[in-house]
């Protein structure tokens, strides 16, 4: 497939590297210092945890020219960033499916509404740093790269794009509700940002605040539980037993993943440059009071850290 990475930060690069390998033909949309980097060193990747290091050859470009088409573009740009990606992507073919690569809560209708039916979504399952040219960064193997269609259907195109990323070695499932399922994650990464914040977006000094560390599993707690109570059944397996289990064992496990490497690459680099944060936190915490459920501990957690 020909495929338009629109954004050449960690989670463009990575994808980006991954699929070409995988033998499609992908081009970078870059800007800036990063454009250079890439036309000088190539797309560099390090793999965290085994220090491996690649180069893909990938071409970049600053600008599209009038005539190009794409089977597929990938936009993985943070919720700030989507509406300057919007006159690119309006101008683009008419047959263009545009996978919005995300945290697009409360957006999904906006995006909808301007790109009509092209629109698809999806999350990806992959975190880092950029150091200069090198992106250094980790798969996550506890959560699948997902894809959704806005209303919920299986289509062929999804299934398509679930072979294409499969094939770059993704492992992926289809949301009946991708929506809800962005909520849920959501209600994951809200807590554990707003909770770096307070120590500075340290992962090492939060692991060894285990009063905030509790307080930021108790604000989950509270929000699985509300989004339950309002029907939402996308929350990940894995993340219903953890936090099903004692507090105690909870903050435990939160504070070790703090403290070593994926404390950075999964959360630390990304609340530092996620000025989104405060944007999802309202989404999220006006999804939770059309619940009806009160939710003390993250209330606490959100209203501190905003002072």
């Amino acid at each position: 497939m020909r495929i338009l990475v629109v954004g050449a930060g960690v989670i463009g690069s990575v994808y980006a590297a991954k699929l070409s390998e995988a033998g499609h033909q992908v081009v970078l949309l870059a800007r800036d210092r990063r454009l250079s980097d890439l036309q000088v060193h190539g797309l560099v990747l390090e793999e965290a945890e085994s220090g491996q290091h690649t180069t893909v050859s990938v071409p970049s470009v600053s600008e599209l020219q009038a005539d190009e088409r794409y089977d597929v573009v990938l936009v993985p740009v943070r919720g700030e960033q989507l509406a300057s990606t919007l006159p690119i992507l309006i101008g683009m073919a008419a047959d263009t499916n545009v996978l919005f690569f995300g945290n697009t809560t409360g957006k999904q209708a906006e995006l909808t509404e301007a790109l009509g039916q092209r629109a698809v979504f999806g999350f990806p399952a992959a975190g880092g740093v950029r150091d200069g040219p090198v992106v250094r960064y980790v798969l996550i193997s506890q959560q699948k790269t997902m894809l959704g269609e806005a209303n919920g259907a299986t289509t062929p195109r999804l299934l398509q794009l679930q072979e294409m990323l499969r094939s770059a070695g993704f492992p992926t499932r289809i949301s009946a509700d991708i929506d809800g399922w962005m909520l849920a994650h959501t209600a994951f990464v809200v807590p554990i940002g707003f909770a770096l914040h307070r120590v500075g977006t340290d992962p090492a000094t939060l692991a060894a605040d285990a009063a905030t560390v509790g307080l930021m599993v108790r604000a989950t707690r509270e929000a699985f539980r509300a989004l339950r109570a309002s029907g939402n059944t996308e929350i990940p397996t894995n993340l219903q037993i953890l936090y099903r289990l004692p507090t105690v064992f909870v903050v435990r496990y939160w504070r070790r993943v703090l403290a070593g490497p994926r404390g950075e690459l999964w959360f630390g680099a990304h609340s530092r440059a996620a000025p989104e944060m405060h944007i999802v936190a309202t989404e999220l915490q006006a999804a939770l009071r059309r619940s009806g459920r009160r939710t003390p501990s993250l209330d606490r957690l959100l209203s501190h850290s905003a002072t």
